[in-house]
């Protein structure tokens, strides 16, 4: 759709600024940031397609300044980020990771450390809304080797006191 036009006292006379698939573009071009269509209209560079849509397009460059996924393209870095996807948080991983080693090397300890860093882990995925899946199979096999782990100790010491 079509937002804004450039006037005739601008170098870019004519050309249209657009929006489709959640971007601006400036005809001829190329992608704008919600911010950059902002600044051609406080510079009296652009009329409006119809009424309206000044105050739309303020409220997607609220959005796309709060939002971690911005499509600014002022700064390029910014349109690198939009389009990686989203990880697990760093602790999920490292738990893991020592769920995996566990069965590798079995020392006890590195399953209760991979359940230390599992729950933290995963309850951060889930409140930021990351993939959650490998923070989850963290914490179950760690939870599960832990708990095998400590029955097995009380096994030991039980025996070793009778014995």
């Amino acid at each position: 759709m079509v937002v804004a036009r450039f006037t005739p006292v601008t170098g870019w006379a004519g050309r249209s600024i657009t929006y489709e698939g959640g971007q601006f573009a400036l005809e001829g071009y190329g992608l704008l940031a919600a911010e950059d269509v902002l600044q051609y209209d406080r510079q009296g560079q652009i009329v409006w397609e119809y009424d309206g849509l000044r105050e739309w397009v303020g409220r997607v460059a609220v959005v796309a300044t709060r939002s971690p996924l911005s499509y600014g393209y002022a700064a390029e870095a910014q349109y690198f980020a939009a389009h990686k996807l989203p990880s697990p948080p760093g602790i999920a991983i490292a738990g893991f990771v020592l769920a995996i080693a566990g069965f590798i090397f079995p020392v006890l300890v590195l399953w209760w450390v991979g359940l230390a860093l599992s729950w933290p882990g995963y309850t951060q995925a889930v409140r930021e809304k990351l993939p959650a899946g490998l923070a989850l199979a963290g914490l179950i096999i760690n939870a599960v080797m832990t708990a095998s782990s400590v029955m097995f100790l009380l096994v030991i010491i039980l025996l070793v006191a009778a014995g």
